[in-house]
């Protein structure tokens, strides 16, 4: 435990930073102590973790409302080699209250779904309307653990990244994290999952949805318990995530996610004439950042009528053999909604 001593008031702060490579996945423990008239006092404890390292050892996974009866086990069980007895009990970790908390979910896209790289780009350009501050480094950010999105404000973080890389190139991982990374290496796991996390960010914002969900009761804190209910999980998803792609303009969402890279290797692949080759990587090129609706691109404001025919029949037999990128940000969106409708949570082998 480190301790930390408030120079603005008389509180003793104790904090449990756990080493993962040493010790393993613990949570993370505050201890507030305020010195009364003959001896010092416990003020509040906090315990921070994630639901699914306590579990699993690992994020990759995910949870639902038959997770919680191990989790408290578990909990319980991590207290007590933490502090060498159980100064906190069963009881007491029920009747806790929520001071934040992230609702999650890993969609897992088929491998033939583009490339999520592309999709986070698209995300991170998006209009989410004035509720969230955009700053420097905090919208979209590209850095060698992967891709990552996020828009936030003081009650709400929204953040979407690429789960896969950032378990991949994180230098801090479990025992468990390395065992899963050798298996989607080896193409045992899936590989292509993006992350959403909705994290409410302070008791306001928690009890104000909490209760538009539940019993509207704005002022009751909220407990652990009530946070396993996989209708409550899946209407703040789908809440959060239909505002997301409600704000997306349309012709957004049918912009290719196709890299520049895979163009010129279906470029090699296809043997093209170096005519053909510049035609279809022009017009690729175009529709990526125009977007399908706009593949009109040559009109009568600058070629003729004739010239324009006998482009568009030339460009349709090049077409034929080599069709443009089709996958675009729409079908990435259904895809990820219609997981999120199902609700189906990725667990390992064994656990239900």
């Amino acid at each position: 435990f480190d301790t930390l001593t408030s120079s603005k008031s008389k509180t003793h702060k104790y904090i449990f930073n756990p080493d993962l490579k040493k010790d393993g996945y613990l949570p993370k423990i505050t201890i507030k102590n305020l010195q009364g008239h003959t001896d010092w006092y416990t003020e509040n404890v906090e315990i921070e973790g994630s639901v699914s390292k306590m579990l699993y050892g690992t994020n990759y996974y995910g949870n639902d409302e038959n997770d919680y009866e191990p989790l408290i086990q578990r909990l319980l069980e991590m207290l007590n080699s933490i502090f060498n007895g159980s100064p906190i009990t069963r009881w007491q970790l029920e009747q806790s209250h929520l001071r934040t908390i992230a609702f999650v979910f890993n969609f897992i896209l088929p491998n033939n779904f583009g490339s999520l790289p592309e999709f986070i780009k698209k995300v991170s350009l998006l209009d989410v309307g004035k509720n969230y501050k955009k700053v420097r480094n905090d919208i979209y950010f590209e850095t060698e653990t992967g891709y990552c999105v996020r828009f936030y404000n003081k009650q709400i973080s929204i953040k979407i990244y690429d789960k896969t890389a950032e378990l991949i190139n994180n230098p801090k991982k479990t025992q468990k994290e390395e065992e899963l990374v050798a298996k989607i290496k080896q193409g045992l796991l899936p590989s292509n999952i993006i992350r959403i996390e909705i994290t409410l960010q302070n008791r306001t914002s928690l009890k104000k949805y909490f209760a538009s969900k539940t019993d509207g009761d704005t002022k009751r804190e909220r407990c652990l318990k009530e946070a396993f209910n996989n209708k409550l999980c899946q209407s703040i998803l789908l809440g959060f995530f239909d505002k997301l792609v409600s704000e997306v303009n349309v012709q957004a969402l049918d912009t290719p996610l196709c890299p520049i890279d895979d163009c010129f290797k279906t470029i090699k692949e296809a043997g093209m004439y170096p005519y053909d080759a510049c035609a279809w990587l022009g017009r690729s090129l175009a529709t990526q950042q125009a977007g399908s609706l706009h593949l009109k691109l040559i009109n009568d404001d600058y070629f003729s009528r004739q010239d324009r025919s006998r482009n568009d029949k030339r460009f349709k037999k090049i077409l034929n053999l080599h069709p443009l990128p089709f996958f675009t940000l729409r079908k990435v969106f259904e895809e990820c909604r219609g997981q999120l409708s199902e609700f189906k949570v990725m667990k390992p082998k064994g656990y239900s």
